[in-house]
C-alpha cells in the first residue's frame, strides 16, 4: 500500500436549491473508496441543517442519501467546520 493522502471535500451548496451538494457528497463517497485516500467531509450551514434534521426537501434527495450511506459505510467524518491545522494533497469545494 502506498503513501496515504488526505482529501477535504466542502459541501458549501444548499441542498434545497441545488444538485452540486449530492454530486459533492457522491464525489466524496467515490474518493473514499480509494484505499490510498483519506476523505474527510465538511457540510456547510445548509448543507448541515439537512443533514442533521434529516430534510425530506433536497435536490437529488437519491443521490445524497446514497452518498451518506456509502460515506458512513466507509467511516468518512462528517465535520460542520473546516478543521484548523489540517494539511490537505487535495480541497474540493462544491458551491452555488
Amino acid at each position: 500500500m502506498g503513501i496515504e493522502k488526505q482529501v477535504l471535500v466542502v459541501i458549501e451548496a444548499d441542498p434545497a436549491r441545488s444538485p452540486r451538494a449530492a454530486e459533492g457528497l457522491r464525489v466524496a463517497a467515490g474518493l473514499s473508496m480509494h484505499p490510498e485516500l483519506r476523505v474527510t467531509v465538511v457540510l456547510g450551514r445548509e448543507a448541515a441543517r439537512s443533514w442533521r434534521e434529516k430534510l425530506s426537501r433536497r435536490v437529488d434527495g437519491e443521490v445524497w442519501d446514497r452518498a451518506l450511506a456509502e460515506l458512513a459505510e466507509n467511516q468518512v467524518p462528517l465535520l460542520e467546520a473546516e478543521p484548523i491545522g489540517g494539511v490537505w494533497h487535495g480541497v474540493i469545494r462544491f458551491a452555488d
